[in-house]
């Protein structure tokens, strides 16, 4: 298993080619990582100032992730600057790019505990990634996925339906015919969970994480966050997002009925939880769901 640690002058070697800079290795400390394969924090330093990187190695995301982030060092919202793609592992001997550390603290903390300033940041920093337009992207927008939650819904379907499950049938059924009016996709890094925006003073340091950017329905994306940690629900923020897209509250009802189907797919093929949601919890949220007035 590679480690940075075994092989510093390697390392060295690899961040000087790309900086153009004195470089003395310090150590490499694995960073936590739940979807992909977890990136390494480098501790360097460069032309004697301490610096720190952060050397992503999940060859499956790699080029995807590296030229999006190439692309958002023209835009005016604060990213980690990427270097050095190497996609045959020359360097290092694996598949690697690395880009800059953001120092500073997640977002999720200050938005859990209620602080007004965080909570606007938060909405401020989604809506400017969602105004970004395929220009502003340059030729790396014509490459991005596209999909809206009628390509949800179907897709989750097609997955389900060799289970031919009555519970599945009827919540298709029952979200194809309430599916409101198609909101315009827009872009996001692919994961607008809380921990990818770092703070420092209660100023936006860095959005990180681009391994799945894309365009999407921005209300289904936005919403990721209080599916995973249910306690930010019930304090507005998704009424607010809601207000500030244009669109009715009203339609949550709904999103949330597709968030249960779509992750009631993975739980039930992968026969794995996410987070606190279990094929059973899912189950019994579903029925919930089916038996709430309209």
């Amino acid at each position: 298993m590679f480690d940075p640690n075994d092989q510093p002058e390697r390392c060295e070697r690899y961040l000087r080619h790309h900086l153009g800079k004195a470089v003395q290795f310090i150590r490499g400390t694995r960073l936590v990582q739940s979807s992909r394969e977890a990136p390494w924090r480098l501790d360097t330093l460069i032309n004697g100032v301490e610096r720190s990187f952060v050397l992503q190695v999940d060859a499956h995301s790699l080029e995807h992730e590296y030229r999006v982030l190439k692309a958002m060092q023209t835009i005016p919202i604060p990213t980690p600057h990427a270097y050095g793609l190497d996609l045959d592992g020359e360097m290092l001997g694996i598949p690697c790019f690395f880009e800059d550390f953001i120092p500073g603290e997640p977002l999720l903390a200050p938005v859990l505990e209620g602080e007004s300033w965080a909570e606007e940041l938060f909405l401020d920093t989604v809506c400017a990634l969602n105004a970004m337009a395929d220009e502003q992207l340059g030729e790396i927008a014509a490459m991005l996925e596209r999909y809206d939650v009628r390509d949800i819904l179907e897709e989750t379907y097609t997955r389900l339906s060799d289970k031919a499950l009555p519970l599945v049938e009827r919540m298709y059924q029952a979200l194809k015919a309430g599916m409101p009016q198609q909101l315009t996709v827009k872009f996001s890094n692919g994961d607008l969970w809380l921990e990818n925006f770092i703070v420092q003073d209660h100023h936006l340091a860095g959005v990180i994480d681009f391994q799945g950017a894309s365009f999407t329905d921005p209300l289904y994306e936005f919403l990721l966050s209080f599916f995973v940690s249910p306690e930010l629900q019930g304090r507005g923020l998704e009424e607010r997002f809601c207000q500030r897209i244009g669109c009715d509250p009203a339609i949550l009802a709904w999103y949330h009925g597709l968030e249960f189907f779509e992750t009631y797919r993975y739980v039930l093929l992968s026969g794995k939880d996410f987070v606190h949601h279990s094929v059973h919890s899912l189950e019994a949220d579903m029925v919930r769901w089916l038996d709430k007035p309209a």
